[in-house]
């Protein structure tokens, strides 16, 4: 078997180690039913805790780094590195040990675009923060590849980040839409799938964030 594929398998399973499942688990909760019943660090850090949100988040990064790192450090062509960063965020999504339960794949996609060029990563990452504080993660995390997939082609680098990013469209926003079972006896379908698409929730973020921030802060 060629040794790309080897480092390919080896990266689904690391992104498969359920980090967010683990530290739920350690406190007493099953991550899979509470909140948005995915394993990402975001669920874990609101319904769970601060530490365990944050480590999960941590470790959903470390997995996708190290699987990019380890494709280099074997000498892996620029595309196999590409697939092994695609294989942990399709891990991290639908893992194999807990029963292809798991994340939304953005940690592990951060991972392995760190890996890749972490200066792009800088660049990408801008937005991102600004949107979500201002109104709401979700969004920020499209604008977040929207901007990656442009910089890949500004910098020429379209072949790994520009890559990377349209290959793990797919898992991070059909993860969005679970649990799909639950769309078919809806009747308003196609509201709930764009809402689930967009905002990563049944319903459509109402306001901006930034506002309810300075409400709080000015409520006295």
């Amino acid at each position: 078997m060629p040794l790309s594929i080897v480092i390919v398998i080896i990266s689904y399973l690391l992104g498969s180690i359920p980090s967010g499942f683990i530290f739920s688990k350690i406190s007493g909760k099953e991550i899979f039913k509470i909140g948005w019943r995915k394993s990402s660090g975001s669920n874990v850090f609101r319904h769970v805790g601060a530490w365990q949100g944050i480590a999960t988040g941590l470790c959903d990064i470390g997995k996708g780094f190290f699987a990019v790192f380890l494709a280099q450090h074997c000498d892996l062509s620029l595309f196999s590195q590409v697939l092994c960063g695609a294989a942990v965020v399709v891990g991290n999504n639908w893992s194999c040990f807990v029963k292809f339960a798991g994340g939304r794949g953005i940690g592990a996609f951060l991972g392995a675009f760190l890996a890749l060029s972490p200066k792009l990563l800088v660049f990408s990452v801008i937005p991102f923060l600004l949107i979500s504080l201002a109104w709401n993660s979700s969004i920020g995390t499209i604008f977040f590849l929207a901007v990656s997939l442009f910089l890949s082609i500004y910098f020429s680098q379209f072949q790994t980040i520009g890559v990377l990013t349209l290959v793990s469209l797919a898992p991070i926003f059909v993860k969005r839409l679970s649990p799909i079972k639950e769309i078919f006896p809806v009747k308003e379908k196609l509201t709930l799938i764009g809402n689930r698409l967009i905002f990563d929730d049944d319903r459509p973020c109402s306001g901006f964030r930034i506002i309810r921030i300075i409400n709080k802060l000015t409520w006295w």
